[in-house]
């Protein structure tokens, strides 16, 4: 049987650490103290120009590329700090861009013997750093105009300035040849208008597209949702619609400002997976830019909106206190005078119906007629408003109004001893269409009622005058309805009547709480109004 030979084990790590070395993608040189090469692997060698690299200056077989820092003279540096230096270095002829690591080699007398030079190929990251700083450079020039000249320049002449400067660097650094940019319609809700097409067809350009999850192509999809997205191949994406004839892949990226989705930004290629998602993410920093141009080239027009918010608002609650405190007067009015004549006349209150029953029923019948002339002024307020109004106020544009169009002209009835809830209330709802009118107890909440009809009730489970639920039970009996469209609102964890329990066992399905959001008030008058329409008209 024959012995297994045996090894230097010193000798194999050796040999074992020179392939390594030798082989790894990261440049090592072996530099003397004169900067002259006294060893290199491999990586090294395909980086320079020439073949005699020994005893050659370091900086020659490299081409004598430029240092652009931060450490301009590394060999030099080391010498006086016995510490390592960093840099960066930019072969020219190639246009190849390396990070190279200067660590020095010291003897026992801590003297410098000889330097280990590390190159690592980071042309990628660089050229990508470039390119970033190009982008924001170019995004601020989008941008780039005086207040002076924005209000020069008409809105037409703005777009125009804005579609060159757009067209300009799409091209010049994001190399697009195809490109279509709309904006969201301040004349119709989820109308995206074309802003700037290039390259694309004129059926395209001309398509009516709207911010909705289906039916409106892939732009219409990212208007919706908020969100970018990468279309690598037509035939298996059941959202794109041809924007040019053989297109084989896209980008489309929300065009977002303060969060808020004001359009969208959307490229084409006719080469199939053309886009990276390093791509994506470059069209959405050039689009935060267009973004922001958009926004600052029609600054005014986005100053008269948010004036217009603020004076509308402003009368409309103005407008609302006296308005809503005329129709809560008026229930009360009647019952007033009728009890100051009994007191008045020692009569009671048969023989005092009998005596003026023809002027009770004038004063019934004249405050019927200002309560209807009133409600008549709402009306026209609310419609007025609408017309002139060109969209949702910013803090309530984030809700799709289309999705609650079931509210537009009802009449809402909130009951609530705190007299500050119904102005807030009908600020919320005013956008959509209701009219909100507001009493502070159930006995003028059911006054109001002979009056008029109401689309839904919003109740406190803690009225004044009576049981919550108990107000509930005679709604149900003025209406005679099998459901009534009824919500509770309540603080969490207050119910002490149990007004919700027997609610609930009584089929009122609206339960809001406070402080109540806007989402949850639209969706529960969504939900009891549409159930008070299947079930009513089934009953009717």
């Amino acid at each position: 049987m024959t012995e297994p030979t045996t090894q230097n084990p010193t000798e194999s790590v050796y040999v074992q650490e020179q392939k390594v070395l030798e082989n790894i993608p990261t440049a090592i040189v072996w530099v003397g103290t004169d900067q002259k090469i006294i060893w290199c692997n491999r990586q090294f060698r395909d980086w320079c120009d020439t073949d005699s690299l020994i005893d050659s200056r370091f900086y020659i077989p490299l081409g004598r590329p430029e240092l652009r820092g931060p450490d301009f003279c590394p060999f030099d540096t080391i010498r006086r700090t016995r510490k390592p230096s960093f840099t960066v270095l930019c072969q020219k002829k190639p246009g190849r861009f390396l990070n190279m690591s200067t660590t020095p080699v010291l003897d026992d007398n801590d003297d410098i013997v000889n330097f280990v030079v590390e190159l690592r190929d980071v042309t990628k990251l660089y050229q990508e750093e470039v390119f970033k700083i190009k982008l924001r450079e170019a995004g601020k020039e989008l941008a780039d105009i005086t207040q002076n000249d924005i209000a020069r320049l008409s809105a037409t002449e703005r777009i125009n300035i804005l579609r060159a400067k757009i067209t300009k660097y799409a091209k010049e650094i994001l190399k697009y040849d195809t490109i279509e940019i709309r904006i969201l319609s301040q004349h119709e809700t989820g109308l995206l208008e074309p802003l700037l097409a290039l390259g694309m067809a004129d059926a395209a350009v001309k398509r009516q597209l709207y911010a909705k999850q289906e039916g409106n192509g892939i732009t219409g999809w990212v208007a919706y949702h908020a969100k970018s997205y990468l279309m690598e191949d037509p035939t298996e994406d059941i959202f794109y619609i041809e924007g040019i004839p053989g297109a084989q892949s896209s980008i489309t990226v929300p065009l977002l400002y303060h969060g808020k989705v004001i359009g969208t930004f959307n490229v084409e290629s006719k080469q199939r997976n053309a886009f990276s998602e390093n791509d994506l993410k470059r069209l959405e920093v050039y689009a935060s830019d267009v973004a922001y141009a958009i926004h600052t080239l029609e600054l005014i027009s986005f100053e008269e909106k948010d004036i217009a918010f603020r004076s509308i608002e402003t009368l409309h609650c103005d407008i609302y206190a006296p308005l809503n405190l005329t129709l809560s007067e008026c229930t009360t009015l009647q019952q007033f005078l009728l009890e100051s004549m009994v007191v008045n006349s020692g009569a009671t209150v048969e023989e005092l119906q009998n005596i003026i029953g023809n002027l009770c029923t004038t004063i019934d019948e004249g405050l019927r007629e200002i309560q209807s002339n009133t409600r008549n002024i709402q009306s026209v307020f609310q419609k007025h408003v609408a017309s002139i109004t060109p969209e949702l106020p910013r803090q309530e544009s984030d809700i799709d109004c289309n999705a609650f169009d079931i509210l537009r002209n009802k009449r809402i009835l909130m009951i609530d001893a705190d007299e500050s809830l119904g102005p807030h209330l009908s600020r919320l709802l005013f956008y959509y269409g209701c009219t909100v009118e507001a009493v502070t107890d159930g006995g003028n909440a059911l006054k109001m009622l002979e009056t008029t009809s109401y689309d839904a009730f919003i109740c406190s489970v803690k009225i004044p005058d009576m049981s919550a639920y108990t107000f509930y039970e005679m709604v149900c009996e003025v209406l005679e309805l099998e459901f009534v469209p009824f919500i509770y609102m309540t603080g969490y964890g207050h119910d002490g009547g149990h007004v919700m329990t027997r609610a609930r066992t009584a089929g009122v399905k609206g339960y809001i709480f406070k402080p109540f959001k806007l989402p949850q008030l639209l969706s529960n008058l969504k939900l009891v109004i549409n159930t008070a329409n299947e079930k009513n008209k089934k009953t009717l």
